[in-house]
């Protein structure tokens, strides 16, 4: 079969905008024969496009256009041409009449994954053919409700008055200390992939005061477990003047208008997924790490004070307060060296964790603003001040009090969307076991 050439043609109408009052209109729809029944003198076609489906009827009368819909395979590209008829035998009341029709593109028989869903494929399976996984309704449905995360934090601290910034990817040594690096050739140069924008982010409140940043970090950790990637978005603020408690505002604000939005805004997204979300009340519930080693004490969790909680711990506190709960306090050891440490104790850092669901959503705190202190923090974490000099000298030259918080963007969609993995929240993740597709 020799393909049609797109040319001039156009399509007019998305398959959802296709509703019975539109009787009797013109139309030109493009997208991909999802299914192709035969029946006699007539063939029916689901074409699907991004929005949604709508059956496409051909009538034997239509000789040529039926004789090609005769031919086709599922997946095949093509447009139609033809008028909207109400029906009361679709599942939407509405059906498009083809008067001609153009194949674009074939598809290979047979497909390698079942689209319709019908017959349900492992994740490994999905991701080997993503590209076609992504043409599923609920993948979808996914990846709308991962563009309004983003779209509506966008909006929110531009509305808080933050500038948005984009760091260098490519980095001479870690952002965070340890080991957790990717290497890559640059030049005749060691350099890395950027495991966080952290000290960049925080050199930008010396410029611009209030920054924020959306864009992928690289961690290099041997972690294969349903919350881990080692490719991740990642929403990081930072505030100029500020202490933790004032992110803390501005945290509990854009995760509020992140579901609000995303709850009115992609209903339908929500439906297909069988999700429903419950709006997070603000301000979030706040406890000190003592507070929340104390609470585990009592429910029969021994945990030795500077060790880490697990996720089932972290469960065990948001179901206890029903709701986000932020823990701060934590002793120093536990937080990264940028963090401050409280002036009453030094033993206890400005450092939180956000808590949703039992997940950690997001990390941040008060930072250090001095470079003797700077320099400090650094020996303590065995880190060797002199990979940090090209940081450390901006701190000579004015660097305000500052604080932020991060969030992992992958790990919010996946509470949001209610997948059970987070692989699906990426369009090609990237983790122990998967470089390709």
């Amino acid at each position: 079969m020799d393909l049609d050439n797109i040319g001039k043609l156009r399509k007019t109408h998305y398959a959802s905008e296709i509703v019975p009052a539109m009787d009797g209109k013109d139309a030109v729809l493009m997208g991909w024969a999802r299914e192709i029944r035969l029946l006699g003198n007539l063939v029916f076609v689901v074409l699907s496009d991004r929005s949604g489906d709508c059956q496409v009827t051909f009538l034997s009368k239509t000789k040529k256009a039926f004789e090609i819909a005769q031919e086709l395979n599922r997946e095949d590209v093509i447009a139609i041409k033809g008028k909207i008829k109400k029906s009361t035998k679709t599942n939407r009341g509405v059906e498009v009449l083809a008067e001609e029709i153009f194949v674009l593109n074939k598809s290979k028989t047979p497909l390698p994954l079942e689209i319709t869903e019908k017959t349900p494929s492992d994740l490994d399976t999905r991701l080997n053919s993503r590209v076609l996984d992504l043409r599923k309704p609920k993948s979808v449905a996914v990846f709308k409700i991962r563009n309004q995360i983003l779209e509506s934090a966008r909006e929110y601290f531009t509305e808080q008055g933050l500038m948005e910034i984009e760091s260098p990817k490519i980095i001479a040594s870690a952002s965070e200390g340890g080991a957790a690096l990717f290497p890559v050739s640059y030049y005749d140069k060691e350099a890395f992939l950027r495991q966080s924008p952290q000290l960049y982010k925080e050199l930008m409140t010396a410029c611009f005061e209030r920054v924020f940043e959306i864009g992928h970090v690289f961690r290099a950790e041997p972690s294969d477990t349903i919350h881990h990637l080692s490719e991740v978005t990642q929403m990081d603020i930072e505030l100029g003047f500020a202490t933790e408690e004032d992110t803390w505002e501005i945290l509990g604000g854009v995760i509020n208008r992140i579901y609000s939005d995303v709850s009115e805004k992609q209903m339908e997204a929500l439906e297909m997924l069988g999700q429903k979300i419950k709006i997070p009340k603000i301000p979030f519930k706040r406890i000190t790490y003592d507070e929340a080693v104390e609470f585990l004490d009592k429910q029969g969790v021994k945990i030795k004070w500077g060790d880490d909680t697990s996720r089932e711990h972290e469960k065990m506190i948001t179901d206890h307060f029903k709701g986000p709960v932020i823990v701060h306090d934590y002793p120093m050891d536990m937080k990264p060296f940028y963090i401050a440490h409280r002036e009453d104790n030094p033993k206890i850092s400005y450092g939180f964790d956000l808590f949703m669901e039992g997940v950690e959503i997001s990390s941040g705190g008060r930072r250090v603003h001095e470079a003797a202190q700077y320099i400090e923090n650094l020996k303590a974490k065995d880190l060797n001040p002199a990979e940090f000099a090209d940081i450390i000298k901006f701190y000579e030259y004015g660097m305000p009090p500052h604080a932020g918080w991060a969030i992992g963007v992958d790990r919010l969609t996946m509470l949001i969307a209610g997948v059970e993995n987070v692989r699906e929240t990426v369009l090609f993740p990237r983790d122990l076991k998967r470089l390709t597709p």
